[in-house]
């Protein structure tokens, strides 16, 4: 098969995260090991020793530039990279550490934590926190075969039907599945947990409907807590619909 469909080059990156994306692209073996069959993986700091540093096919990046240094690197990976795809909720949003940006100045100097699409070129979004391993090798096997690769243009909402979840929101609990894009099997909310929004909203989303629910509920300020956890997800939707 590989000598009539030649591996390209893969490049595994990561900035200021937990790495728990990386983890989900290890976590199964004949998911993996599809990837490997098309790539060859040239730089993976968590998953091998040797690294070299190239021209990539693809280059996933996780996480977020918190220094001068990692700034400088993301640049570089673009550079180097015929294609960049950000991977989980820190790069594509902001992530968890996101939240300082609504800090007084005092505590966070000068610069904002910015998702990696707001310093370089991004040409595809893997969402979630942490990514799907399933999505993932789904977007980059479409990658290699020079398929755009769509993440899902339903709600969270619709996985839960599918599941036989009781609705939180009916039940009087906040949960932002009205407006997040699905894709992961609503795992949060099947395991009894709220979904925060993780993976982004949808493009159809209706902001001030989400507010006119919950508000009532958990007071304005939750609400707003809760749409800002891993990336402010209104100004995220307002730049997409710019584009």
């Amino acid at each position: 098969m590989n000598a009539i469909f030649p591996k390209k080059t893969l490049g595994i990156f990561s900035l200021t995260c937990c790495e728990g994306c990386q983890f989900s692209l290890l976590k199964d073996f004949v998911g993996f090991e599809k990837i490997t069959r098309f790539y060859e993986i040239k730089s993976f700091r968590l998953g091998q020793e040797e690294n070299d540093e190239c021209f990539f096919d693809v280059s996933l990046v996780e996480g977020t530039p918190e220094s001068t240094r990692e700034l400088e690197h993301l640049k570089k990976i673009r550079k180097v990279s015929k294609a960049v795809v950000s991977i989980g909720a820190c790069a594509h949003l902001g992530g968890i550490q996101s939240e300082r940006n609504r800090l007084p100045k005092k505590y966070i100097g000068k610069e904002k934590v910015k998702k990696i699409s707001d310093i370089i070129k991004v040409d595809l979004v893997i969402p979630g926190c942490p990514i799907s391993h399933k999505e993932a090798v789904a977007a980059l096997l479409d990658t290699y075969w020079g398929k755009k690769f769509r993440p899902k243009d339903y709600a969270v909402c619709f996985e839960c039907r599918k599941n036989e979840n009781e609705c939180l929101i009916k039940n009087g609990r906040p949960c932002l599945g009205p407006i997040t894009r699905g894709g992961c099997d609503s795992v949060c909310i099947n395991g009894g947990e709220l979904c925060l929004g993780c993976r982004g909203a949808l493009d159809q989303t209706n902001f001030n409907k989400i507010k006119e629910i919950l508000n009532p509920m958990i007071g304005e300020d939750k609400t707003n807590n809760l749409l800002t956890i891993y990336g402010d997800l209104e100004q995220e939707w307002k730049d997409q619909d710019r584009q």
